[in-house]
């Protein structure tokens, strides 16, 4: 049984020790049997699923993958789950993208269940270390070059061709930096004649620029074991060359990803952490809920209209501007339109909010934050007398000083 989070006090009072503490707590919480049963069973079984119909099936990893995107709820809709997971997201008409809950979106996009070749070339820095090998090689053959005798006693020659050597080697080095990542597969690597020069000098392997069927075979057996042809021939360079292209990389999914399991279990721990707050206190459990989401939203690449509107659109998000704003209660039965230049106009002047990504900033958000726990305890207030409000507000605002 999950451990229940200590929440003691209201309003800041409770969130301020919450802050304090919760490093401690989640991982006390997170630790519990239950949850860690249902962690470990899904970190060990949840690569081999490839399919929206096999997850379905097994009900413990459907909770926890659900539990991650806040649709606990729906963990016996298995039809409806299927569809969104077996559909995806690319064509308008999925049943994700007519569902009006981002939460759907998510989940598609998360599971995707199609085959890709994750090749070692396409990852960051691959081509700088590449690109870094190809110009020590490049200058140390120019070296060599300049001190034979011809160079040696023509200086404005040596100056020139040095000069168009090093303006080849960057271009030469920024083609292969643009183009390399577009490569899909072994023989559109070997098409491209400036792709294969790079990366045949940096390993030293020149010599089988005019070999492509030779080179194929080397790169697709991948220069591992002693089978392989680069290990046959005794060619070190063509070997390390083919192992670090990777081109005998098999397809995957993204649940085979080595941190795919992780960030379904962590979103799933928090989800879980954050409804057991709620459970303490609804509005400290909707002011947690709000400090991870809003930050994650504010960061998306879509527009800042889109943002305000996914807000009006998600009951949390929306309930926490609504409050921390002051909005009245039949704020959402006006016109949608009128509802976002309302949020938006009020945001900017309360809190200074002209865009949404303002929210990634700590003090933006703890400002909503604050004004949201300090507007919901006055209204749980409402009937307490005056002065005990007020000392219970100066209260708040001394543990938040500290």
């Amino acid at each position: 049984m999950a451990i229940t989070p200590m929440i003691p006090g209201t309003g800041l009072v409770g969130w301020q020790v919450l802050q304090s503490t919760l490093t401690t707590q989640r991982t006390a919480f997170n630790s519990s049997s239950e949850i860690a049963r249902d962690t470990d069973y899904f970190a060990e079984k949840i690569g081999s699923i490839t399919s929206g119909e096999e997850l379905v099936k097994d009900r413990r990893l459907l909770g926890v993958a659900l539990s991650a995107f806040g649709l606990s709820d729906q963990v016996d809709s298995t039809y409806l789950i299927k569809r969104v997971l077996e559909e995806g997201t690319d064509d308008d008409t999925a049943l994700a993208n007519k569902l009006s809950d981002g939460r759907y979106v998510a989940l598609a996009n998360a599971f995707d269940f199609s085959e890709k070749v994750d090749y070692p070339f396409l990852k960051e820095g691959f081509s700088d270390d590449i690109t870094a090998a190809y110009d020590t090689k490049v200058r140390a053959d120019l070296d060599s070059l300049l001190a034979q005798p011809e160079y040696v006693n023509d200086p404005d020659a040596a100056a020139a061709l040095e000069e168009q050597t090093l303006l080849v080697l960057e271009t030469t080095k920024a083609y292969f930096e643009e183009n390399i990542t577009s490569v899909t597969s072994v023989d559109d690597f070997l098409a491209d004649t400036d792709l294969v020069k790079v990366a045949l000098g940096a390993f030293g392997a020149e010599k089988w620029i005019n070999s492509p069927a030779l080179l194929k075979q080397a790169l697709v057996d991948g220069g591992e074991g002693p089978g392989a042809l680069a290990n046959v021939l005794g060619e070190k360079g063509l070997a390390a060359m083919s192992r670090a292209f990777g081109f005998d990389t098999e397809p995957s999914t993204v649940l085979q990803a080595e941190d795919f399991a992780s960030d379904i279990i962590d979103s799933h721990q928090w989800q879980l952490f954050e409804e057991a707050v709620s459970n303490v206190n609804p509005a400290i459990g909707n002011a947690l809920s709000f400090q991870r989401a809003a930050p994650g939203l504010a960061g998306l690449s879509s527009s800042n209209n889109t943002k305000w509107y996914s807000v009006l659109g998600d009951t949390m998000m929306r309930d926490v501007f609504q409050t921390a704003l002051g909005l009245p209660a039949g704020f959402s039965q006006i016109d949608l339109d009128k509802q976002l230049e309302m949020l938006t106009e009020k945001a900017e002047s309360r809190f200074g909010i002209t865009e949404f990504a303002d929210l990634e900033d700590s003090e933006v958000l703890n400002k909503v934050i604050h004004s949201y726990l300090l507007q919901s305890q006055v209204s749980q207030s409402a009937g307490t007398g005056s002065s005990q409000i007020a000392l219970t507000l100066l209260s708040s605002i001394n543990i938040q000083r500290f």
